[in-house]
């Protein structure tokens, strides 16, 4: 993995080196884990990063290592992370902004007043149980992040490129925990999309935590289909989960 990690800056003190050293931590590691890591908001302004096994406590304001220890989630034989660095997928700047958000609220309100011109909609449930932030996938940083990073690429980035799809295709998303939230509702597919299912890839927006019981989502999912039934709007309904319903044994 090398690349010019090792070239950025990070302060850090006696204590986080005796306690890099208690764990067997290199300091490359963290800098691997600020570039790379799945980010989240931590106490008092601080960020907490989790990579290739690593979690690592930083303080933005001093650019200063708080403390490091070995994350519970890693996968310590097929550690995705450890061997390859991850897919990153820049977000579209053009399409950023309180003025290109509008627009894209704006065609969807024009959408949904007219269900006859709907080309498809497609119902994503992804579970975002706790099994989700385990770090095997090669590519992506933890397993939740290999799913938002695949539908983003995958389901919206390449087919705009290649105009196979358009705003007149619309995505809802069910997130899978204990009980299912639509956190994505008829949304056509924009590059105003992409931007916010890249915005799904760290945890600041929505962490995998807890069990992921199929039915409630599964009856979300449902419900969302029967939204249109016009013959000219293709449904479909993709299935994202990592192991055996929490609900169903």
């Amino acid at each position: 993995m090398a690349d010019d990690t090792a070239l950025s800056v990070l302060h850090s003190d006696a204590h986080g080196r005796e306690r890099r050293e208690q764990r067997d931590i290199q300091k490359i590691d963290l800098l691997r884990a600020r570039r790379y890591g799945m980010e989240e908001m931590g106490r008092n302004g601080r960020i907490k990063y989790t990579y290739g096994g690593v979690v690592f406590i930083y303080d933005p304001l001093c650019n200063r290592e708080v403390t490091t220890f070995r994350s519970p989630d890693v996968a310590l034989k097929s550690s995705g992370t450890k061997y390859a660095r991850p897919v990153i997928l820049p977000k579209m700047e053009a399409f950023e902004g309180e003025e290109n958000l509008q627009l894209h609220d704006e065609i969807r309100k024009l959408i949904l007043n007219k269900p006859d011109i709907w080309t498809s909609h497609s119902v994503l449930v992804v579970d975002m149980s706790g099994s989700m932030r385990r770090d095997d996938v090669s590519g992506a940083k933890c397993r939740s992040d290999g799913v938002w990073m695949a539908l983003a690429r995958d389901y919206v980035m390449k087919p705009l490129e290649s105009k196979t799809r358009s705003h007149t295709d619309l995505i809802s998303v069910v997130v899978m925990k204990e009980e299912a939230c639509v956190v994505m509702k008829f949304e056509p597919i924009t590059w105003c999309l992409y931007n916010k299912i890249i915005d799904l890839r760290e945890w600041k927006k929505l962490r995998p935590s807890g069990p992921g019981n199929y039915m409630p989502a599964l009856d979300t999912a449902e419900k969302l289909l029967l939204e249109n039934k016009s013959a000219a709007c293709a449904l479909s309904l993709m299935f994202f989960s990592d192991g055996r319903p929490s609900d169903k044994g």
